[in-house]
This record gives structure tokens, C-alpha cells and sequence, in this order.
């Protein structure tokens, strides 16, 4: 499933569009998207191909507002 993440406005810069705050990770064929909330409020964003599971980004907890997908857990 994808992961979608809509940042808070402020975290974004200046004159960004308002209606573009969601940052979409979509699953392909070859890579899935999950998350996990830290327990000090930032979100990570895990990319698995290939059996690997790697960080793809971590937002502050400052940064984003929700999430939306599948959540994973810290390993």
C-alpha cells in the first residue's frame, strides 16, 4: 500500500502550494512502502526491495501532520 504523508504548511517553504502537502510513496512491483511512528514523534519511512528493508525518510515531528498506509514496526 502507499504511504502518504501531508506535512504541516510550515514545515514546507515559502509560496509552496497548499493543495501539494501530501508526499506519496506508492508500492511498485519491485519495492513496498510502511512507517513507523518513533516514540519521539518522528516518522520513518521504510522502503522493502529486493528483502531489503531501508529508510527511505525520516520527518521531524515538527514536519508532518498525518499518515495514511500500511505501518510497519521497528525491527
Amino acid at each position: 500500500m502507499t504511504v502518504n504523508v501531508t506535512m504541516l504548511p510550515t514545515s514546507l517553504p515559502e509560496g509552496y502550494p497548499h493543495d501539494e502537502r501530501t508526499q506519496r510513496y506508492e508500492d511498485t512491483q519491485g519495492a513496498q512502502y510502511t512507517y513507523v511512528l518513533h516514540a519521539s514523534g518522528a516518522l520513518i519511512i521504510y522502503k522493502r526491495a529486493d528483502g531489503v528493508h531501508d529508510v527511505e525518510v525520516v520527518y521531524g515531528p515538527s514536519a508532518w501532520e498525518s499518515v495514511q498506509g500500511d505501518a510497519g514496526s521497528i525491527r
